[in-house]
């Protein structure tokens, strides 16, 4: 299951994913967070929170990897907080999948996780 947290300051946004993620959950997710990159002031910081996470299933994984080369370079940082090496592993494989700049925390050091996304440098103003 992912569940997408928006929050006041619409350049940041919280995704909870937990479970098998499927097909059916990016379909879902996917309009939303394009809208959510839409209207963010800048390269979207996100906080990732695997929660009782188990994988993908094959069309799933393939529909990540489609978005986080469409919309990769949209991503400021991205912060995946997890509860175990798996998943840290994991986060080191993505990176490349993304211009965003990835970091992971372990479950007990959200805040420092939430903390490294603020510190984000603000966006090159147009001209």
């Amino acid at each position: 299951m992912i569940k997408i947290e928006h929050l006041s300051d619409r350049s940041m946004i919280i995704i909870r994913a937990s479970g098998t993620l499927t097909i059916n959950d990016y379909e879902a997710a996917i309009p939303e967070l394009q809208n959510s990159i839409e209207l963010s002031d800048g390269p979207l910081r996100v906080l990732l929170r695997l929660e009782d996470f188990s994988g993908w299933e094959i069309g799933a994984l393939w529909r990540e990897i489609e978005f986080d080369l469409k919309y990769g370079k949209d991503f400021g940082r991205i912060a995946v907080v997890g509860e175990n090496t798996l998943e840290e592993w994991g986060t080191t494989l993505s990176a490349p999948f993304t211009k965003a700049d990835m970091q992971f925390f372990p479950a007990d050091q959200e805040a420092k996780a939430y903390e490294w996304l603020r510190s984000a440098p603000p966006a090159p103003e147009a001209k």
